[in-house]
């Protein structure tokens, strides 16, 4: 085929994609003046379909991630301490002697001020001396435990003016800071060892207490195996303090041994009858007062001392 004939098959293709061209920019332009009248007759049309836009807008921002929350950490939940037991006062009957019973625990100055604990059953030596001294020049004659409990059971009477010296818990200040002070003005006193502690620590060694025992200025007496709360402990547990402690002190001290001191000053009918099986005589607690009686007997009082009793308050404590 001649390049006439092939000119002549496409002028009509291109007379195709000239008439569709032209109709489509018409389509445009009319569309165009279509809009352009439509906002000028309806501008409000406009301006709905824009205001509208911000408020998608707001929406959107508004909606919020929710991050899932942590789960709480669980919280222990303190454990209740168990409600003190009420103090127990047996009933006062029977003969009854007026006598100061002094307890002290540390006789030593505190080496750390910030134990308040320690602090409130500490003494100083040089206080200690002033309160001894106060008792050997005004006409204070100091007792044993067998003598107070002979004067209850009407086997003996007491001095003037008694008093008796109570140490607890046996700790090597005793031995160390009381013990040469009580010798100095010659005073009797008692001694509670819980014997499962002595040796060990700050506690009095048993040769210690050998020496003291040797003097007859200290009556050694039991204060359970591991100074514990006798009232919290199974029948079997109450038992073994009791006789074990006492068995220990025959041993080392080569002497009967027949009473004692609670724990924390606890004890009640249970405890008082377990140690009246076990052996003992009579047992001293912490209540405070002056006076005893037979039927107190497995509960004497005595009067706590410590760093805040001063002088003069002493004075009034042995009256």
């Amino acid at each position: 085929m001649d390049k006439i004939s092939r000119r002549r098959i496409k002028k009509p293709a291109h007379r195709l994609r000239l008439t569709l061209y032209g109709f489509f920019s018409a389509l445009i332009t009319l569309t165009v003046v279509l809009l352009t009248l439509i906002l000028l007759a309806k501008p409000s049309l406009f301006s709905n379909i824009s205001a509208s836009t911000p408020t998608i807008k707001s929406n959107l921002t508004n909606i919020t991630l929710e991050t899932p929350s942590p789960k709480p950490t669980p919280t222990a939940i303190p454990t209740a301490k168990p409600t003190p037991k009420p103090l127990l006062i047996p009933q006062s009957y029977g003969r009854s002697v007026h006598l100061p019973i002094l307890y002290y625990h540390y006789i030593g100055n505190n080496p750390n001020p910030a134990d308040k604990a320690r602090d409130s059953l500490s003494i100083t030596p040089d206080r200690f001396t002033e309160e001894m001294k106060y008792l050997s020049e005004n006409g204070y004659h100091t007792v044993t435990y067998p003598e107070l409990y002979a004067a209850l059971k009407g086997q003996g009477g007491l001095p003037s003016k008694p008093v008796m010296l109570s140490f607890d818990d046996g700790y090597i200040d005793f031995y160390i800071n009381a013990f040469p002070i009580l010798r100095q003005y010659n005073l009797k006193s008692v001694a509670f060892i819980p014997t499962g502690k002595a040796g060990s620590g700050f506690y009095l060694h048993w040769d210690q207490i050998k020496e003291m025992d040797s003097t007859g200025l200290v009556d050694f007496e039991a204060h359970s195996v591991d100074h514990v709360n006798l009232q919290s402990l199974s029948q079997d547990k109450l038992v073994f303090q009791l006789v074990e402690s006492k068995k220990r002190l025959e041993l080392e001290l080569g002497h009967p041994v027949k009473f004692m001191a609670y724990p924390y000053g606890s004890s009640d009918e249970r405890v008082w009858e377990a140690v009246k099986k076990a052996g003992y005589l009579s047992a001293v607690g912490t209540w405070s007062s002056n006076i005893h009686s037979e039927g107190q007997i497995y509960d004497l009082p005595r009067i706590r001392m410590g760093g805040a009793v001063s002088l003069e308050q002493f004075k009034q404590k042995v009256q």
